[in-house]
């Protein structure tokens, strides 16, 4: 596998090679939306950075374990810090991301959002360009009273597409994801290209600030289950740093 190819993460992670992203922006299973962390909050997650789930390399043998983290800035912007393999499965080294969402969605125009990632030394670079629209927008819209009272997760029934490149190739991404209930949502997405995958999964959210995250990943030029992620997130608002 190539371990310099760049691919998205959610939990908060992504895939191509059956492999985790390294510092990938807030998103689904693979690709990344248009979601920024709010102003003055971190999300930290834990991941398997290696989702391969056949062979001695499998994510049973070599977990790959990685911290992630994801910070709200001015200007809807978001930055990201992780510490994931270079080279190697013991080659840990800090690697950076950015996105910057510009066109927020209203009644007919769906959001927007440009990025960054994998920014570091032993990683390629990646850029992509993503738009989201929710299909449920009056409702949602109804439910921002309440807004602070819920998981950053809950947005209602969307659809997101773009274009990722990973300094090889563009490739094409598209995703949605289903709030069902205020505990569970379902994530789905695809990258095309054939060593990229299509996921499936879903989010449990346990209350405002803390959810669990998994999905299968089936790579395209494969006729079986090729993968699987899972990741656990927990959002901090620094206003208030000790409200768990």
């Amino acid at each position: 596998m190539d371990r310099q190819r760049a691919r998205p993460w959610a939990l908060l992670v992504a895939v191509v090679f059956g492999r985790a992203a390294y510092a990938a922006p807030t998103g689904l299973n693979q690709i990344p939306t248009t979601d920024v962390v709010p102003l003055r909050q971190v999300s930290l997650q834990v991941a398997n950075g290696n989702s391969d789930l056949r062979g001695d390399d499998s994510v049973f043998h070599q977990p790959e374990i990685e911290p992630q983290s994801e910070f709200g800035l001015p200007w809807d912007i978001e930055s990201g810090l992780d510490v994931a393999p270079a080279n190697s499965p013991n080659d840990y080294q800090a690697v950076f991301n950015a996105k910057w969402s510009p066109l927020h969605e209203d009644y007919w125009v769906p959001a927007g959002a440009v990025g960054a990632m994998q920014l570091g030394n032993g990683f390629a670079p990646s850029y992509f360009l993503v738009l989201s629209k929710t299909l449920n927008y009056d409702q949602i819209q109804y439910q921002k009273f309440r807004a602070h009272h819920r998981n950053l997760k809950l947005r209602g029934i969307r659809l997101h597409t773009g274009v990722f490149y990973n300094g090889y190739v563009t490739q094409a991404m598209i995703g949605s994801d289903v709030e069902v209930n205020d505990h569970f949502i379902v994530y789905a997405d695809w990258l095309s290209a054939a060593s990229s995958a299509v996921s499936l999964g879903g989010v449990l959210v346990i209350d405002q600030h803390l959810s669990i995250q998994a999905s299968l990943l089936r790579q395209n030029n494969e006729d079986r289950l090729t993968g699987v992620l899972v990741n656990i997130t927990h959002t901090f608002d620094l206003t208030h740093p000790f409200e768990w």
